[in-house]
């Protein structure tokens, strides 16, 4: 859309998604001295106040010392060069790290509470009794010569999943801050250009603030965002509702932005069409994100020719562990191969599965690790996210039998590929052998008590849904988070930020690297506006 001869109202710096990465921005922006706008389509929140809310930070946070951990932001780094690959430069992964324990400072600044209760081993997420763990595969002994390990996810304190009281702490201190403007319920529509292609505004479609129908949107986005985690076809009637009211009621309010638009408005797993075309395989999964997770920002940049990077990138989630029994067990693929170290983050085991198993897999467990994960589930410690699938797994294994070559008939497999697998893990067990896929000494299981049991993990499991997460986007200068274009260049005055661009998790996933690079990213970009408006003032 080219420049208006006038506009409705105007800022410095337009954010447009209002969830932890635009928070983070809209803040940072104002404390240093900009007039901000922070629009919404929906009420707030986005994808993080559904999340897990995981910081993964490091290099000495004060979590980390009370809790008896020296980490330094060297050791973060070595490690976390190579779970990031190419996504990132290796410069880039290191500011991260030496920024990161400020980062968890400067949360606990703007509403956010850590603690520095440690889980007691590892697991996909912490208990409500414990808010700091390793959250990544730092154990791993792949990685053990690559910095000292120790627990770099820091889950804020919360009742229930720590996503919502994240964004809960942060939204009010966004409220709080002077310098920023909130428009709820405002979709952006198109960008504003100048002459020169510069990105000067935007066009949003608001509803009337306060208005009855806008209560009633912003009721229904709610029930949306909570039956997406629970009732998928019931949320889309919800969106479609609120598609409707916006089409009818909605009015355009033209924005000027002084000095640029920052889009921080997630990813597209919720575009069905986008993730069928970018990764087909993926779309089987079940879509974890918030009703605005439609890639909508995405696809702004691209129409003023942004470059869209990575956008095969799609995490898939396969947590065993809890029960801790199930990690000691081996997975294998539809032939009885081992597919990966079951003691690795979910992210690295959904990832096998789907690339190199076509979505199908098996946990093999004995007798005796079943009792263990009974006991465990028995003992309380587990959410219910974390029960319910275990218990549906132990209650309906694919198949059962007295002795593993047995097993492998029922389940379709050669005889002898499985009780190889089988007898190569029992033996590292044991001591007598390396593990075949480099399995810690602690988290290795005998497989050898009958009846032996395969548990069904596959993606397909009505029981136990596979989330998945889009991890690419739009490409963006490292230094600025400035949208560079698909002919060189960049697009001036467009800023992506989080999910909405290529980023620190944008080649495996690490619980609480989203999370952290959301916050992270959008610090550095308002740091950089802010800062280059002071230098243009000189």
């Amino acid at each position: 859309m080219a420049a208006p001869a006038a506009y409705d109202t105007e800022c410095d710096l337009l954010v447009l998604g209002y969830g932890a990465a635009g928070a983070a921005t809209a803040m940072e922006a104002a404390e240093r001295g900009l007039d901000v706008m922070l629009a919404d389509r929906f009420s707030g929140g986005g994808a993080s106040w559904l999340s897990g809310g995981i910081v993964y930070a490091g290099g000495g946070t004060k979590q980390q010392r009370q809790a008896g951990h020296d980490d330094t932001a060297d050791a973060m780094a070595d490690y976390l060069v190579r779970e990031v690959g190419d996504a990132v430069s290796a410069e880039t992964v290191r500011r991260y790290c030496e920024d990161s324990a400020g980062m968890i400072a400067w949360l606990e600044a703007h509403g956010v509470v850590f603690d520095a209760s440690e889980a007691p081993h590892e697991t996909s997420y912490p208990s409500r009794d414990h808010y700091l763990y390793f959250s990544g595969n730092e154990k791993v002994p792949a990685n053990l010569g690559h910095g000292k390990p120790a627990p770099r996810g820091h889950r804020p304190k919360g009742d229930w999943l720590s996503g919502r009281t994240m964004m809960e702490g942060m939204m009010a201190h966004v409220a709080a801050t002077p310098g920023i403007t909130i428009r709820t319920e405002s979709a952006v529509r198109r960008l504003i250009v100048d002459k020169d292609g510069a990105v000067v505004g935007a066009e949003l479609m608001c509803l009337p603030p306060g208005a009855a129908i806008t209560r009633l949107h912003r009721r229904l986005e709610r029930l949306a965002r909570v039956m997406s985690l629970q009732a998928m076809g019931i949320s889309r009637r919800f969106v479609g509702l609120l598609t409707r009211i916006e089409a009818r009621h909605a009015r355009p309010v033209l924005v000027r932005a002084r000095r640029g638009v920052v889009l921080a408005t997630g990813g597209f797993i919720k575009n069905r069409a986008m993730v069928e075309r970018h990764a087909p395989e993926f779309v089987k999964g079940f879509a974890l994100g918030s009703t605005g997770c439609d890639g909508s920002g995405i696809r702004l940049g691209l129409s003023l020719g942004g470059r869209l990077d990575r956008a095969g990138t799609i995490s898939a989630w396969r947590f065993i562990n809890p029960p801790h029994a199930f990690a000691k067990g081996i997975v294998v693929d539809t032939a009885g191969r081992r597919l990966t170290n079951e003691e690795q983050y979910g992210a690295r085991l959904g990832d096998a599965m789907m690339r190199r198993a076509g979505g199908r897999a098996y946990v093999i467990i004995d007798r005796a690790m079943r009792d263990a994960a009974k006991a465990e589930i028995a003992g309380g410690s587990m959410w219910g996210f974390q029960t319910f699938p275990a218990r549906y797994l132990l209650a309906r294994p694919a198949a059962k039998a007295a002795t593993i070559e047995q097993l492998a008939q029922r389940l379709g497999m050669a005889p002898a590929v499985l009780a190889e697998a089988v007898a190569a893990n029992n033996a590292a067990a044991r001591g007598e052998a390396p593990d075949p896929v480099g399995k810690s000494d602690e988290m290795r299981g005998t497989i050898a008590t009958g009846p032996f049991y395969a548990l069904d993990i596959s993606v397909g499991q009505p029981a136990f849904p596979l989330p998945v997460l889009t991890l690419g986007g739009l490409a963006v200068d490292e230094r600025s988070g400035a949208v560079l274009r698909e002919a060189g260049g960049i697009v001036p005055g467009l800023y992506a930020v989080g999910r909405a661009a290529r980023g620190l998790p944008s080649n495996f996933y690490v619980s609480g690297l989203s999370l952290g690079d959301c916050i992270w990213s959008g610090r550095r970009t308002a740091a950089f506006v802010a800062t280059s408006v002071a230098a243009s003032a000189a």
